[in-house]
């Protein structure tokens, strides 16, 4: 059985979030050719209305030039979703060595409980 690194690119198991942000820019390693890509989320706690959470990368530390290379399904339930595997080639660089997550909720007074995971193509 095999081992993955896996990055949380945003950990709110402890506290309910109940506003939209940008998470932090994360240093994930360069993408190998030939290499796959993977993410998943998992939605722990929800209230009303729905809350989408995207996955970007880009080559710089400073967050320019995001790029949304995972969108989960808008979701106002727990739930857990896989995505589908990325290669180096569906992405527009060489080298997307720097990820994020973006969560937004669809109406006001919503929060909740959730964790993107990453994994990097190496």
């Amino acid at each position: 059985m095999a081992i993955l690194r896996v990055i949380a690119l945003k950990d709110a198991t402890g506290t309910a979030h109940t506003a939209c942000s940008n998470g932090t820019v994360y240093d994930v390693g360069g993408w190998e050719p030939a290499k796959k890509a993977y993410a998943a989320l998992h939605i722990l706690s929800s209230s009303t209305g729905g809350l989408k959470v995207r996955i970007q990368t880009s080559s710089s530390s400073a967050g320019g030039g995001m790029a949304d290379r995972f969108a989960f399904t808008c979701s106002a339930a727990r739930t857990a979703e896989w995505m589908t595997p990325l290669t180096c080639a569906d992405s527009t660089s060489t080298d997307r060595k720097f990820a994020r997550a973006v969560w937004e909720m669809t109406t006001s007074g919503e929060s909740y409980k959730f964790l993107p995971l990453f994994k990097p193509a190496q």
